[in-house]
């Protein structure tokens, strides 16, 4: 079959055959039908660490290992990467993508496959079955749609809330959509890319600001005009930039929270004055990942239609066109989620015209 996976030795992608995974006890052969592009497939420092490389899956499940009982032969699924302990002290705290067993991977060789291996941990504790009518590219939103239900959680956003999420990509527009359904009231976008900020205006944002034609004064300003006389109370920087979050804790009001979802590069500083977040009572709340906790809130939220996913999905490829998905990913100009296809023809018929490339409204 064929998978794409990290070389160890190159540090790069690379498409290659390999046996079909041989499940054991308690694990599953799943067949990925639709696997979302995630910034930390494209970051090079990060392709083999803590983000895995293909993580954001949903698709059949193909073999059941013995003693599985949750899920059988034929069941449309969705499958989290990584899952920690449930005994687990960081857990119970609310901090569970912390725990020390969390990095072990639940995809083998990888979920850009034409099958992979779940393990057991991961088909034991966050597998969640779709109804029939939510389609795999759905399905698979669950993931990046849980982190940023997390990533609100952890910045204790509050109804009444003002709310600027930095970023408009695939991310920074869950991230607004979740802040609407937790009860901001104002939620504020900010980006470079006009293109982008034309999606977040079409799901409902109060309004966008292109941080490339405004000073940090401005911007301030254009905020406290709005939001009588104040900065946000939330400010999430989805970007892994030191000046993103820089900027960031200068537009969060006193008594707010900045909260950083993006990690900055290795060795990367972000100097701060302790007295200005001393003084004003500023928070700094930084959300990696999600737990079962928030996959199963999202998915329940998705499955009745209260969450726009679907609309997120810009471009489909093939499993052998993944490098042209991962360059475009990485490029991150006109695109916002960008879905990998194993089985293109069984996933859309024998239409080329129905799979990827293709941008949303062709």
């Amino acid at each position: 079959m064929k998978a794409a996976i990290v070389n160890k030795e190159t540090g790069k992608p690379e498409i290659v055959d390999v046996p079909i995974p041989e499940i054991q006890e308690g694990e599953i052969l799943f067949k990925p039908m639709a696997c979302g592009v995630c910034g930390s497939d494209v970051i090079d420092w990060n392709i083999n660490g803590p983000g895995s490389f293909g993580h954001e899956p949903a698709g059949i499940v193909v073999k059941v290992g013995k003693n599985v009982k949750n899920v059988k032969e034929g069941d449309r699924i969705f499958v989290h990467h990584r899952v920690p302990n449930p005994d687990c002290r960081f857990f119970r705290r609310g901090h569970g993508t912390v725990c020390p067993e969390y990095p072990q991977y639940g995809f083998i060789p990888s979920a850009y496959a034409e099958f992979t291996r779940v393990t057991e941990r991961h088909v034991r504790l966050d597998l969640i079955h779709l109804p029939d009518h939510i389609s795999f590219e759905v399905g698979a939103l669950i993931e990046p749609m849980a982190t940023m239900w997390r990533l609100m959680s952890r910045a204790g956003l509050q109804g009444g809330d003002t709310v600027l999420v930095i970023g408009a990509g695939a991310l920074g527009l869950s991230a607004i959509q979740v802040a609407q359904r937790l009860g901001a009231t104002m939620v504020i976008n900010s980006d470079y890319n006009d293109w982008k900020l034309e999606y977040s205006k079409a799901l409902g944002v109060d309004f966008t600001i292109n941080r490339g034609k405004h000073t940090l004064d401005e911007i301030k300003e254009i905020i406290r005009e709005s939001n009588e006389g104040r900065l946000a109370d939330v400010v999430v920087v989805i970007p892994p930039r030191i000046k993103a979050l820089e900027e960031g804790i200068e537009l969060t009001e006193k008594g707010g929270v900045v909260s950083q979802f993006g990690p900055t590069g290795p060795g990367e500083v972000l100097t701060i004055d302790p007295n200005y977040f001393f003084f004003r009572e500023i928070t700094y709340a930084a959300s990696y990942s999600s737990t079962p906790n928030e996959t199963k809130m999202v998915a329940d939220f998705i499955f009745k239609g209260k969450l726009k996913v679907k609309h997120l999905i810009t471009h489909h490829y093939t499993l052998d066109q993944i490098m042209e998905a991962l360059a475009l990913k990485k490029k991150a100009e006109d695109s916002l989620k960008i879905m990998v296809h194993p089985h293109p023809d069984e996933y859309f018929g024998s239409n080329p015209k129905d799979y990827g490339p293709y941008s949303f409204g062709d």
